[in-house]
């Protein structure tokens, strides 16, 4: 008999949940051992944590990766991957596997999966989003500040019961207010288990093997992420680097919601609203600024090399600036940390006369969130 931590789940959704380890959410009842049946192996002990170098294999669609000094993981690699969970190791050593393919009944269970950004983790299950808020980084560990679940207006999830459970387990792993710490690590490939003869194709098929995986160690457990490189999409208008954002400032001169209407806070001519890459304020090669010439809000950032912007978020001063002025920066701050959004670049001719060498750029930043800021460029100002 195995214990279900729910009076009415889907056996998909206990599949998946009980492979988590979720205990004692709501209350527990006996299920009939025919309906799941976990797959538990001892497990080796879990990777050691001092320093060393690891390099993975290189090929046309990884050659960007070369050595990680670990744990320094650098977020820009990391985020150019999608993590997949395929099995977590709890505090006595006992691993669980995570197949979501082949689960008893024929039920396809979607696997959880983690995006790794700027100042926050998302995991995704479904077509739900659950946002991990993180600082302190010291010792090689994060504090965690809390999980925020989202569910986009396009999300018809299949299993609610089963997202929900996620939600709350995540909650439990990661503690607000920095009392839950945890640390990111990368590891050497596991040995693959042997072939297995495939129904379909009536033959023995070998099992891809996995370049490299990503552990996830909070509180007492271990979770190992497999990483797949993501698919880059095409882009359009010109190249966008970084070197290229940090030549110059960039002015706000459109700011639209997803109805197409003007967003009012940052949209006063009296009070303009700048960015900068490579931000003054954190003397950081990535920091993103943001300011209406007053506190200045921002955060570490990266750039995909297919122009996504993703945004972490960092530390602020607190200067009163007047209403209106605060207003345009706590928008700004709403919009901007922890995003993601879409650059575009394009170049128009130059009308300036009184300076007819600066080069005239239109920056556009999508938001996911369905917000469209546009961006001209100026010249860099000493601070």
């Amino acid at each position: 008999m195995t214990l279900s931590c729910h009076l009415l789940i889907p056996a998909r959704t206990l599949t998946f949940i009980s492979m988590l380890g979720v205990t004692g959410l709501v209350g527990c009842q006996s299920i009939d051992s025919n309906t799941f049946i976990p797959i538990i192996a001892k497990a080796p002990k879990p990777v050691d944590t001092d320093e060393r170098i690891i390099t993975f294999p290189q090929s046309e669609d990884n050659e960007y990766i070369g050595s990680w000094k670990l744990p320094e993981l650098p977020v820009e690699s990391l985020n150019r991957f999608d993590w997949k969970l395929v099995r977590w190791i709890d505090n006595e050593d006992v691993v669980t596997y995570i197949d979501s393919h082949g689960y008893v009944g024929g039920n396809t269970v979607p696997p959880l999966m983690l995006d790794v950004r700027p100042s926050n983790l998302v995991f995704k299950y479904d077509c739900q989003r659950y946002s991990l808020h993180h600082d302190g980084y010291h010792d090689y560990t994060y504090s965690s500040y809390g999980v925020t679940t989202t569910t986009p207006a396009s999300c018809l999830i299949n299993d609610t019961q089963a997202a929900s459970d996620v939600s709350d387990y995540l909650t439990q792993l990661f503690p607000k207010y920095g009392r839950g710490r945890f640390n990111l690590k990368v590891i050497s490939t596991p040995t693959q288990p042997s072939p297995k003869p495939s129904s379909f194709l009536n033959k023995t098929t070998s099992k891809k093997s996995i370049p490299y995986e990503l552990a996830l160690n909070a509180q007492d457990k271990q979770f190992i992420f497999e990483g797949t490189p993501k698919k880059l999409q095409s882009i359009s208008g010109l190249p966008i680097s970084y070197e290229f954002l940090k030549i110059y400032r960039w002015r706000l001169v459109s700011a639209v919601d997803s109805d197409n209407k003007a967003i009012i806070e940052i949209s006063r001519p009296g009070f303009p609203v700048i960015a900068y890459f490579g931000y003054p304020m954190y003397n950081g090669e990535h920091e993103a600024g943001f300011s209406s010439d007053c506190n200045g809000v921002g955060g570490p950032y990266i750039l995909t090399p297919d122009n996504i912007l993703l945004i972490g978020s960092g530390a602020q001063s607190m200067m009163g600036c007047g209403p209106k002025r605060e207003a345009a920066e706590d928008k700004i701050r709403e919009l901007e940390q922890l995003s993601k959004s879409q650059l575009t670049l394009q170049q128009l001719s130059n009308t300036n006369v009184d300076n007819p060498s600066l080069p005239y750029y239109l920056l556009t930043q999508k938001l996911d969130t369905g917000e469209t800021l546009i961006w001209k460029n100026e010249k860099t100002v000493t601070r």
